[in-house]
């Protein structure tokens, strides 16, 4: 990175955790200022109001998916640099994780060193997978081809997740901003690609495989 220090944004619920997480990036040469936000909504205010280089985000937040939370800031920031903190090792949060293109995965199992690594790696303009991470994709991608492991796009991801927590064609539209013929289409699609007879047996699957959370 230049000599100017960068700007962060750390996002995270618990604030014993982003506390945590501000004493480890705030001994970081290269990080000058620092902000913290405790909520997706608390944090787009400030992206609103505010210019940063790097944000720190947890992907399980009361107000909205983190995952949301992501493409708010990459459609305000195209080139936004995004480390996500999570617990979750789920197949399916791993599989978003890879398609939302962010910069840098560290599980709340890693240790401060590794987390120094990811924030100076993409200080850099580097990306960085912590090791266990990096360990679970790989077993995912090694068996992605396999009937068991459907590929799914991002957006079958979505409706998929949207019919599991029992949302209608018509709520799915509204939520994802598409009409009822596109969700009936992607619905149709996860049929065939699950081998599923209905909307039961597809949902029981999906949830088998990881593919999708039942929270």
């Amino acid at each position: 990175m230049s000599n100017k220090q960068a700007s962060i944004l750390l996002v995270d619920d618990h604030e014993l955790i982003v506390q945590g997480i501000r004493q480890i990036v705030e001994k970081i040469p290269d990080v000058g200022s620092i902000r913290t936000a405790l909520s997706g909504n608390e944090a787009v205010e400030l992206i609103h109001s505010s210019h940063f280089d790097i944000f720190i985000l947890d992907v399980e937040l009361p107000d909205m998916s983190g995952f949301d939370l992501v493409s708010k800031i990459q459609a305000q920031i195209p080139n936004a640099k995004i480390i996500i903190n999570t617990m979750h090792e789920e197949v399916w949060i791993v599989k978003r994780l890879m398609m939302a293109g962010v910069n840098s995965v560290i599980l709340k199992s890693a240790n401060i060193e590794e987390f120094k690594r990811a924030v100076n790696a993409v200080l850099n303009g580097e990306n960085y997978f912590c090791r266990r991470f990096k360990k679970i994709n790989n077993n995912r991608s090694a068996n992605m081809d396999s009937p068991e492991n459907p590929t799914l796009t991002k957006r079958e991801i979505d409706v998929l997740q949207a019919i599991v927590k029992g949302y209608n064609t018509n709520e799915i539209a509204a939520l994802l901003f598409l009409s009822e013929n596109t969700i009936e289409t992607h619905r149709k699609n996860l049929m065939v690609k699950l081998g599923s007879r209905n909307v039961a047996e597809m949902v029981v699957k999906a949830i088998s495989l990881g593919i999708v959370s039942i929270n």
